[in-house]
């Protein structure tokens, strides 16, 4: 038994008319008017304050920065602080932070600096925001290095010491 090239061609005709009216049928189908989507309700704004502002929120938050290393500065004790430091994370380079007790690390951010589109490994400013207990002196240091390599005691280094006192 053959089959005639118009046998063929009737048959795929008629396989197709039976797909489209499947499709037709169970809704397949795109819409004449495209759908409407009701607006989302409102959602309420809370008016609460940030439980902690970035450093630059805050006008009267001391800031201390690369110029500070090794210096002692006097602080309201109880007070809240920044320090800010380079970095470039994705070289591998980080600052890794440590404090005297009585100091604690309230945040850490980091804040890449504007660059062009498409434009990698630019740097930024690591921030710290910091609190001391009570008065007294507290001591922040921080190392500059990759995570992955020895200490070779050859790296960069950040030292303050603050002086918290009472007013």
């Amino acid at each position: 038994m053959t089959i005639s090239l118009q046998q063929k061609t009737a048959a795929i005709v008629a396989g197709l008319l039976i797909m489209a009216a499947l499709l037709a049928a169970s809704g397949c189908t795109q819409p004449s008017a495209p759908a409407t989507t009701p607006a989302p309700a409102p959602v309420p704004v809370t008016t609460m304050p940030a439980t902690m502002p970035a450093a630059s929120e805050d006008k009267k938050m001391v800031t201390f920065t690369e110029s500070d290393n090794g210096a002692t500065k006097e602080i309201v004790a109880e007070s809240r602080f920044a320090i800010q430091l380079k970095e470039n994370p994705t070289t591998g380079y980080t600052w890794n932070a440590t404090t005297s007790p009585g100091l604690e690390i309230l945040s850490s951010d980091f804040k890449e600096n504007a660059h062009p589109e498409g434009m990698v490994g630019v740097g930024g400013i690591r921030t710290w925001v910091l609190k001391t207990s009570d008065s007294g002196n507290y001591t922040f240091t921080a190392s500059y290095a990759r995570s992955w390599e020895a200490a070779s005691g050859n790296g960069t280094g950040y030292s303050l010491t603050v002086s918290a006192v009472r007013i």
